[in-house]
């Protein structure tokens, strides 16, 4: 979990939500405040401690850089289980979450699990969209797995390279799926089990009311096509590039941005671009040996996600661990022990306005 100073609300009730789900003794939670502060850790922790007195809670502080970018790193390098799980702080868990994600992940070779989010107290699904491309099979819809709740495999996560160091407040997970998919792990929603509800009021979101929030979602949009050679406008690009210019493009800078706006930010990035190329092309290098060649956001088709699936099936007995998945191929065999805990479950607060 990342959190700032003005969402306390919020993950005050997230944390009595975990609390509260029935699988709440196997949870171990990590929080990073995450911004800048003079505030001494230890009273940081122990306000957090107290809003879920249950849980074990351990609180870090990364004040240096409080970016999302550096926050996500800080979270996986503390995590020291096998299995780990981002979750947002504007956001509320019901239902057997834990036993969906375990499940799921015995079950099937998925390199992410996303849980479906509900608006607020409603019944009106938030994600995954309907709109957006997916391919259907046993049980699971295979998509990109945007944030809210994203778990998986610790050291999956660690060994496909982490989090992406240019991505700073926007466009984090749309990377990471990404390179899940072109190193041949998939990515996918359960439906079916437990379930989130997202809180839209929450403040300084990267998407909604940040300050600052059109050069973050320009230059992760810039980076993406630079990084994985999707600079020009082709069949397996053309979903990328009506996404920019339909719906990342109009809620950064609205629903007409102008040419003229458009072009002074770039120009305003240009600087940064100039610094940030020499890893970026390094970056496209290495991308350009993936396993899987993969545009973002290029839609797969089920033949597609079913090579991925079988690839995925062979590579993955390096990351389970082996006593959690004995019983995959026995049936009706009982949960093994060892899950006393589900990895730290990491929850994210966009950081204060840049």
């Amino acid at each position: 979990m990342l959190t700032i100073p003005s969402r306390v609300e919020y993950i005050a009730r997230l944390l009595q939500s975990l609390a509260a789900m029935p699988s709440a003794e196997r949870v171990d939670v990590v929080v990073i405040f995450n911004a800048a502060t003079d505030e001494e850790p230890l009273a940081i922790e122990q306000r957090i401690r107290a809003m879920a007195p249950s849980l074990p809670i351990r609180v870090y502080v990364n004040s240096n850089e409080p970016s999302i970018g550096s926050g996500r790193r800080m979270q996986l390098s503390v995590c020291r289980t096998p299995l780990v799980a981002f979750i947002d702080d504007d956001l509320t868990v019901h239902g057997d979450i834990i036993g969906t994600i375990e499940d799921t992940l015995r079950s099937t070779p998925l390199g992410i699990v996303g849980l479906p989010s509900y608006e607020e107290d409603t019944d009106t699904r938030f994600k995954p969209r309907d709109s957006t491309p997916s391919v259907e099979v046993n049980g699971v819809r295979y998509m990109p797995v945007q944030g809210m709740l994203v778990a998986g495999y610790r050291r999956l996560f660690a060994e496909i390279g982490g989090f992406n160091p240019r991505r700073l407040f926007w466009g984090e997970w749309t990377e990471f799926n990404l390179r899940m998919w072109r190193n041949g792990f998939p990515t996918g929603y359960v439906l079916d089990g437990g379930y989130l509800r997202h809180w839209h009021k929450a403040p300084e979101s990267p998407t909604r009311n940040m300050t600052g929030r059109e050069q973050h979602v320009l230059w992760g949009l810039m980076c993406t096509a630079l990084e994985y050679d999707a600079v020009s406008i082709n069949e397996a690009t053309d979903a990328f590039w009506r996404l920019a210019q339909d719906r990342y493009l109009a809620y950064s800078f609205g629903e007409q941005p102008s040419p003229k706006q458009l072009l002074a930010s770039v120009l305003e990035l240009m600087p940064k671009l100039s610094r940030e190329w020499p890893a970026m092309h390094a970056f496209a290098e290495d991308a350009r040996r993936h396993p899987f060649q993969f545009k973002p956001f290029e839609p797969l088709s089920e033949e597609q996600v079913r090579v991925v699936l079988a690839s995925a099936q062979q590579a993955m007995h390096a990351y389970r661990p082996e006593e959690f998945f004995l019983s995959h191929d026995v049936q009706q065999a009982p949960r093994p022990s060892w899950v006393r805990r589900i990895g730290r479950a990491v929850f994210r607060i966009p950081t204060a306005s840049a």
